[in-house]
C-alpha cells in the first residue's frame, strides 16, 4: 500500500493496541522514504520491521543470483536509517528464487539451477553482522520446504531454490507456509483439507529443526507479486491456520498482507483472529493426497541434494 496511507493513525493504531508489528516493503524507489515510515509507527506506539527488496529485475528477493546486489541496496537501507537517526525493531530478508524464475516454477517448469559459482553465504554472513551490530534482529522468510527437519531433504530443496538457508545465521526464520497458494497452485489437486494437513506437518518440521527460531507465515488475505495469488475465502480460514500453526508449537507468525485485510474489511476481525487464536485441540486428520504430497516432497528434496555441487572449499553451505 502507498506510504501515506500506512502512515496514518486509522492503520497504525490498531495494530500497536494488539501489539502486531508491520513489516514494511522498502523498494529502491522509495528508499528515501523509509525513515519517515519508522517514525510515524514509532510515534503511533507501533514496532516496524523493513523489508528490502529490489526491482523485478534484479530478482525482486534475496537469492544466491543477486546476492550482491541486495545486499548492496540493504546497505543502503541501513545508511539512509541511520542519517535519519531511526532504529526498525527488525530487518526481513525474503529469501525465494528470483522472481522470473519463480513464475516459471508455480506454472510447473521445474528447472535446475545455473551454477553461479558466486559467494553468496559470505555476502548475507557479513550483512546479517551490520545489521546485528546496529542492535536489530534479522528474520529470514524462506519457502517452506527449505526448512524440513531431514537434512538431505532440505539442502536439496535449498540448492533448487537458490536460498542458502541453513548456512545464514538468521536469529529467526519464517516458512512461508500459504495454505491458500497451496490450493491455488495445485489446480485443484490440493484441497482446503489437504492444506491444512501440509501445514500442520511443516509447522512442526520448522518447529523440530529451528527450535525457538521457527515462525511461520500464513496467507494469503491478498494477492502479492505474482499477481494471480489464491486467497482465504474467509477470516475463518485464517483462524483455523493459526490455531493449527500454534497446536504446532509455532506461536511467531506472520500474516500476508497488511493491504489485504484493509481491502476486506472489518480488519479487526483479520487482526483479533491473528493475535487470540487459541491453539487448536488436535490436530487436522491426515488425507490420502496429503500423505502422497509429503512423499513426494521428500523424494524430489533428496534428489535434489543429489544433483547439488560440493561447495568449492569442501565445506558444506547448508
Amino acid at each position: 500500500m502507498p506510504y501515506e496511507t500506512l502512515r496514518t493513525a486509522a492503520v497504525l493504531r490498531p495494530l500497536a493496541s494488539r501489539a502486531i508489528t508491520p513489516i514494511v516493503a522498502v523498494t529502491p524507489p522509495v528508499l528515501d522514504q523509509a525513515a519517515s515510515v519508522v517514525r510515524a509507527c514509532r510515534d503511533a506506539g507501533a514496532g516496524v520491521g523493513l523489508w528490502p527488496m529490489l526491482d523485478d529485475a534484479d530478482g525482486r528477493w534475496a537469492s544466491a543470483a543477486n546476492a550482491g546486489r541486495f545486499c548492496a541496496f540493504a546497505r543502503a537501507l541501513l545508511d539512509a536509517l541511520d542519517a535519519g537517526d531511526v532504529r526498525p525493531d527488525c530487518i526481513a530478508i525474503d529469501l525465494e528464487p528470483p522472481i522470473d524464475r519463480l513464475r516459471q516454477l508455480v506454472r510447473g517448469r521445474l528447472r535446475p539451477p545455473p551454477d553461479r559459482g558466486n559467494d553468496a553465504v559470505a555476502h548475507y554472513r557479513a550483512l546479517i553482522a551490520d545489521i546485528e551490530q546496529r542492535g536489530i534482529a534479522v528474520v529470514a522468510a524462506v519457502m517452506p520446504t527449505a526448512i524440513l527437519s531431514r537434512h538431505a531433504d532440505r539442502r536439496g530443496w535449498q540448492h533448487f531454490f537458490e536460498t542458502p538457508v541453513d548456512a545464514i545465521p538468521f536469529g529467526r526464520v519464517s516458512a512461508m507456509v500459504y495454505t491458500s497458494l497451496l490450493e491455488g497452485y495445485s489446480r485443484g489437486m490440493v484441497g482446503r483439507r489437504d492444506a491444512r494437513v501440509m501445514l500442520a506437518r511443516l509447522a512442526a518440521e520448522a518447529r523440530a529443526h529451528l527450535g525457538d527460531r521457527a515462525s511461520v507465515s500464513l496467507g494469503c488475505v491478498g494477492t502479492g507479486a505474482l499477481g494471480d495469488e489464491r486467497t482465504f475465502r474467509s477470516v475463518a480460514e485464517l483462524g483455523d491456520d493459526v490455531a493449527i500453526a500454534r497446536a504446532a508449537g509455532v506461536d511467531h507468525i506472520a500474516l500476508y498482507n497488511l493491504e489485504g485485510v484493509l481491502a476486506r474489511p472489518p480488519a479487526e476481525q483479520w487482526l483479533d483472529a491473528l493475535v487470540d487464536t487459541p491453539p487448536a485441540e488436535a490436530m487436522p486428520p491426515a488425507t490420502w493426497r496429503a500423505r502422497a504430497l509429503w512423499q513426494c516432497v521428500s523424494l524430489a528434496g533428496r534428489a535434489a541434494s543429489l544433483m547439488r555441487p560440493p561447495a568449492p572449499d569442501g565445506a558444506d553451505p547448508g
